[in-house]
């Protein structure tokens, strides 16, 4: 059960108090996953109020989203939008700017006016969401655009 399931009585407000603030607190971000119109999607919290973009991942089981955003938050380099950016151990990533990052309502209500780049994956036979018919992954930015910047 999710937290807001388990205290009905609760507010918005009250999940960012008990939950959010304290693990942001102590570990300099949280990871929000929920689902979206049957789509998984994951984002961070608090890296924002650390000059950072958040950084979000779609289409992967929230523990998988979970170990890809931690890999990339604990690697040397932070993202950038339209680049590259592969892990050692993991799928090939590209990171793109998210074109309506205020759809982060948790991450949006710590730090308002956020940007937050999507880390877009390939699949295990290394084809991106743009080259197959069908994949897990929402996109969350306008890929003509992103080529084109």
């Amino acid at each position: 059960m999710c937290w807001m399931c388990d205290n009905p009585e609760a507010t918005f407000e009250d999940y960012l108090d008990d939950v959010v603030r304290p693990v942001v607190a102590r570990l300099g971000h949280a990871i929000q996953a929920t689902d979206r119109h049957g789509a998984p999607v994951a984002y961070t919290v608090g890296l924002a109020a650390r000059g950072q973009p958040e950084l979000v991942v779609t289409g992967k089981p929230p523990d998988d989203a979970h170990d890809l955003i931690e890999a990339v938050v604990a690697g040397e380099e932070v993202p950038t939008a339209g680049r590259r950016c592969d892990l050692l151990r993991g799928p090939a990533l590209w990171a793109f700017a998210v074109t309506r990052p205020e759809t982060l309502h948790v991450a949006v209500a710590l730090t308002p006016g956020l940007t937050a780049l999507q880390l877009v994956w390939a699949d295990s036979l290394g084809r991106w969401p743009w080259e197959v018919h069908r994949s897990s992954q929402r996109l969350l930015f306008d890929l003509g655009r992103a080529w084109a910047a």
